[in-house]
């Protein structure tokens, strides 16, 4: 099982750290224009860092859903993991900004 998660980190680190990255620009960014879309059809205010929060959640309910069918969705790990690691960006940048 080690080495499923050791390619679950690689893939997550590739994902976040390439075109992605470059497409998107640092998390906090990508972050806060997808804050700024769903204020605009809902009208629920959430810091960039609540986003990426939002979306871990998502990635937990279907890894949930899917444990209590005793199955593993890889897919949903690697994007859980990349999620967390955009959080961390997105939560040391606001750190930066207000000290």
């Amino acid at each position: 099982m080690s080495k499923q998660i050791d390619e679950v980190l690689l893939k997550a680190h590739e994902l976040t750290h390439g075109q992605r990255r470059e497409e998107y620009n640092h998390p906090f960014d990508d972050y806060s224009r997808v804050v700024d879309i769903f204020r605009a059809f809902s009208g629920v205010e959430l810091t960039p860092a609540q986003g990426a929060m939002f979306m871990i959640s998502v990635k937990l309910a279907r890894l949930q859903n899917n444990y209590r069918k005793d199955l593993l969705h890889v897919d949903s790990v690697i994007d859980a993991a990349g999620y967390l690691w955009c959080y961390a960006q997105i939560a040391e940048k606001m750190e930066h900004m207000t000290a």
